[in-house]
């Protein structure tokens, strides 16, 4: 019996494609619990604040930081996280608008949403997102976890230095790259960022506006907005470069 690992992550346009590459480096020794979607197709989204993952032998997929139980015994658990700068975070928000759809909306509410999302445009969106939520929680929550017990996993690295994270992961896991099998190799280099046009499941297919390197919001906000978002976010943004890997600090300038 081993631990459980959670993957814990603020929502990104790269969580499926991260949790599809743990699962694929884990399928040895763990299976896969989507356990925060099951209690939302069950109807039971809060139940998530006052309930814990399962324990023993699970990847559990968590995105959904701001609901993570304050009473979870952190040391019953392993955990593998992932963020995103906040900056880009609120560029994907604004693209999945327009691709996302939202059950409690009639068809009429949903072409009204988006029709006033547009004619607003991207900066006036992205100022009036408050996703502090998010980031606080998972900010506290990483921050109280033993670091042997936790891997760091940014998108910026996941896109830019895909072949080290692989070699943390598998570290992580206590796998060695010649225990691996011929489907866990290819299962694993399907998320290279490089091979996404040919991975059946990655989300772009499916969804306009993703995206598969950091940056996005220097690409498509004005400078006054990133300027205002840098400021507003400059504490989570030193966190980022502090736990990520060296040689993608500059993507959180």
């Amino acid at each position: 019996m081993a631990r459980s690992v959670i993957f814990l992550s603020t929502p990104t346009s790269a969580s499926e494609s991260m949790f599809r590459w743990l699962a694929a480096i884990a399928a040895q020794s763990y299976r896969t619990d989507r356990w925060v979607d099951r209690l939302l197709r069950e109807g039971r989204l809060r139940d998530v604040a006052t309930e814990f993952p399962p324990a023993q032998d699970r990847l559990v997929l968590h995105r959904a930081p701001q609901l993570f139980n304050p009473r979870t015994s952190l040391s019953d658990y392993r955990f593998v996280l992932n963020a995103r700068d906040p900056r880009d975070l609120v560029c994907n928000q604004y693209h999945w608008q327009f691709e996302h759809p939202v059950p409690s909306e009639t068809s009429e509410q949903t072409e009204a949403r988006r029709a006033r999302v547009a004619a607003a445009g991207i900066d006036h969106f992205a100022l009036a997102q408050g996703n502090e939520a998010y980031l606080r929680r998972f900010f506290e929550v990483t921050r109280k976890i033993a670091p042997p017990d936790r891997l760091f996993v940014g998108y910026a690295m996941f896109c830019l230095g895909f072949d080290t994270v692989v070699e943390r992961a598998c570290a992580f896991f206590g796998l060695r790259p010649e225990e691996m099998t011929e489907d866990q190799r290819r299962r694993i280099e399907l998320e290279r960022v490089s091979n996404l046009a040919a991975n059946e499941e990655w989300i772009g297919h499916r969804w306009a506006g993703t995206d598969t390197a950091p940056g996005r919001h220097r690409r498509e906000l004005q400078p006054e907005t990133i300027r205002i978002l840098t400021e507003r976010h400059r504490w989570f943004l030193d966190f980022l470069r502090r736990m990520d890997d060296p040689r993608v600090a500059e993507t959180y300038s």
